[in-house]
């Protein structure tokens, strides 16, 4: 009860938030128009109180389109990138109804340039506020406050990495208190979590321990058994939410077509299988890469001394990779690990504490200035700023089998970074789980998607832990 209440005071404080950048934005652009600066007044001013008077269809208006964008929607997991996204398109939705309802007014005629200042204000304002309550709802649930009492159902690698992102980010509020097994008797505990029982006692399980979420992370032969145990906790009133764990689910939308009235619906193509989509992708990676090469040359002249004279051997290390096409290429790194690493081993992954890795190494790694080599790679066109992970064709041999539809995230650039690596999913993270997000890109490609990526990656540098 208390953990909805806190969640409904936040739900308020947004819309609160929302109608004071509204409102603010009108007047502020007001002051900024008729001020004279930058652009001169060159008629009689309006008075405020016409703009006043509009200050209410104005707020709807915005609150309208927010609700529409999903603004108001408590979901937990969607990042500060992402929520600005939808609030520029909602805003920018907004403002070119409220031009449009301009053209109706006959009494008054409102300046065009308030309008579009305003536009930019309230995004401002709406962020800022945004911004701020946001930090203070992950402080207090970091707290305790208003955290959600979880359970997890099934013992698999997604719920592993469920339970990992948990403990991962405190602020998103919740707490796994066990996991259900999918069979009675295996197991004591999973990955440190207490197994609480199995899937027949569940809807038990939920009441006895007070649960306020179910999380269904069940393996692919289990799933047929979801649909009788949602209706088993209907009854509780408890929320639930369903991870899948199935490699066959499409995520890409299907075409419809038919066969003289017999309907029909096929897979549409990756978007990046289009000339002009891998354009628009190869332009957006010279505009960026090139500039960047030019701010960041300081950096990396720095990095290349710093390796030199604190470790034999050279400053870059070339590795083969596999790219688009399953076609090898050079990769280039700032050399982390000692010379010759695997010279007794062989190709290995690195693990924590992996004593090859040098102390200037270990910061490249932990920071991913290590992969900024991989710079010249996009420029000589081998890469793109976005896209899977490129692996080694020793662990490609291994994968393609073992995986399914592997080889099919090789349909597009290898990438700098990733859908998967803005998620947590880099160093030794299970290799299953990074395809799924790698596939995912694949088949949901976008120049927007693109530059989300980017900025994620941009302010989250410093906050990964998982790379060693």
């Amino acid at each position: 009860m208390v953990r909805k209440g806190i969640s409904l005071f936040f739900h308020y404080l947004n819309l609160g938030a929302d109608v004071l950048a509204g409102a603010g934005a009108i007047l502020a652009a007001y002051f900024i128009r008729f001020s004279g600066w930058p652009i001169p007044v060159q008629h009689d001013i309006p008075a405020l109180m016409l703009y006043i008077q509009a200050l209410p269809v104005v707020v709807l208006v915005i609150l309208i389109s927010y609700q529409y964008a999903g603004l108001y929607l408590q979901r937990r997991g969607i990042s500060g990138v992402d929520e600005f996204s939808r609030l520029v398109k909602a805003t920018s939705v907004a403002f070119l109804i409220i031009i449009g309802l301009t053209y109706f007014s006959r009494r008054v005629a409102y300046s065009r340039v308030v309008l579009v200042y305003a536009w930019f204000l309230c995004i401002v304002l709406a962020t800022l506020l945004r911004f701020l309550l946001r930090g203070l709802q992950m402080f207090l649930r970091r707290r305790g406050v208003g955290v959600s009492r979880v359970l997890l159902v099934g013992l698999t690698q997604t719920a592993k990495l469920v339970a990992e992102q948990i403990k991962r980010y405190p602020g998103l509020g919740y707490r796994v208190l066990g996991v259900v097994s999918e069979e009675s008797g295996k197991k004591n505990t999973f990955e440190a979590i207490k197994v609480l029982g199995s899937l027949p006692n569940l809807a038990g399980l939920v009441r006895g321990h007070r649960i306020d979420e179910v999380i269904f992370a069940l393996p692919a032969k289990a799933h047929g058994k979801i649909e009788d145990l949602l209706l088993d906790l209907e009854i509780t009133g408890v929320e639930f939410k369903i991870v899948s764990d199935l490699f066959g689910i499409i995520t890409n939308p299907m075409s419809a077509d038919e066969i003289y009235g017999i309907p029909v619906f096929a897979l549409k193509e990756a978007p990046l299988t289009r000339l002009f989509a891998r354009f628009l992708k190869r332009s957006l990676d010279l505009a960026l890469t090139i500039p960047g090469l030019l701010l960041l040359s300081p950096l990396l002249a720095f990095i290349a001394l710093a390796i030199k004279l604190t470790s034999p051997g050279p400053v870059f290390f070339r590795q083969e990779r596999v790219g688009r096409g399953n076609q090898p290429f050079l990769v280039y790194k700032y050399r982390s690990m000692v010379q010759h690493a695997e010279k007794h081993t062989g190709p290995v992954w690195t693990k924590k504490g992996d004593a090859r890795v040098t102390p200037v190494g270990a910061w490249l790694r932990r920071t991913s200035f290590d992969e900024l080599p991989q710079l010249f790679n996009v420029l000589k066109g081998e890469m793109s700023l976005v896209g899977p992970r490129p692996e080694r064709p020793h662990f490609v041999e291994q994968f393609k089998t073992r995986i399914p539809r592997y080889l099919e995230r090789h349909k597009v650039k290898a990438g700098i970074t990733g859908w998967a690596q803005v998620h947590g999913l880099r160093g030794d993270t299970p290799i299953e789980e990074r395809t799924k997000y790698d596939l995912w890109y694949v088949e949901n490609w976008s120049l927007v998607l693109d530059l989300k990526i980017i900025l994620r990656t941009a302010l989250e540098v410093f906050h990964h832990t998982d790379a060693y």
